[in-house]
């Protein structure tokens, strides 16, 4: 028994020591193997923003059309009957009250009870936005004071603009 257990003993100690006296370290690396072969081209990709038409910042200024509405127009020949048929067009509006807060149209003011949307006329190139109080009062004609306008071509997954602030839109877009 005694013979076994020396013979158990020499055989795990050859064994730690063979694992101890492994090293993680290789050789040298050595030179580089020989370039490959060149790939396929592949299909051009849809273009990036290079279509993307945004307006300048344009300061309105909202009157009165019945009791509880207010409206204003925007004039510009990018709005045709084309952008409206294969473009998503897009409005928002910088908040007078609030420095740097711009919104997306449609938009509702719960303080103000005020909801305001645009309507577009391509026959007379026209953006018409209206205000509509909620609640009968009369909607505030100064709360919104400057409106911009982006057309992204139909290139343009429409649902990857669904609710799409206007950071993220300055930067999907390089809009400055």
């Amino acid at each position: 028994m005694k013979a076994f257990n020396i013979s158990k003993t020499i055989g795990l100690t050859t064994i730690l020591i063979i694992l101890i006296s492994c090293s993680a370290e290789d050789g040298a690396i050595g030179p580089a193997g020989p370039q490959g072969e060149q790939g396929i081209q592949g299909e051009p990709g849809t273009d990036g923003n290079a279509n993307v038409i945004a307006s300048e910042w344009l300061d309105v200024t909202f009157a009165p059309t019945i009791s509880d509405a207010i409206s204003t127009t925007i004039m510009d020949e990018r709005i045709t009957q084309e952008v409206l048929d294969n473009a998503v067009f897009l409005v928002y509006a910088r908040i007078s009250t609030i420095p740097n807060n711009i919104v997306s149209l449609p938009f509702t003011d719960a303080f103000l009870n005020t909801s305001y949307y645009y309507i577009l006329d391509s026959s007379v190139n026209q953006l018409q936005v209206l205000g509509v109080s909620l609640d009968g009062s009369s909607p505030r004609p100064d709360f919104l004071d400057q409106m911009r306008f982006v057309i992204i071509p139909a290139t343009t997954d429409p649902s990857s603009l669904e609710n799409l602030t206007y950071d993220d839109l300055v930067i999907q877009f390089g809009i400055n």
